[in-house]
């Protein structure tokens, strides 16, 4: 067995424990979709972080502001 040959085989490996035949071309592309969907849904989340990090600090700024409004008033 040549090099290449050993190759082929780990990578065959790799994938049938990732559960995709590379022989099939349709376990590939099912492969390759659930990949765009895993990198879709970290957009996502990413996305989803940085709405919950400004409305926190939107609202902190409002309590800020309503505080010292506040304190102006009573004075």
């Amino acid at each position: 067995m040549n090099e290449q040959d050993a190759a082929d085989r780990a990578v065959k490996k790799v994938f049938a424990i990732l559960g995709v035949d590379i022989d099939k071309p349709e376990s590939i592309e099912e492969f390759r979709e659930d990949l765009r969907f895993g990198r879709k849904l970290r957009k996502a989340a990413d996305h989803s972080m940085m709405a919950f990090v400004g409305t926190v600090v939107v609202g902190l700024c409002v309590a800020a502001w309503a505080g010292i409004g506040a304190k102006l008033i009573s004075d």
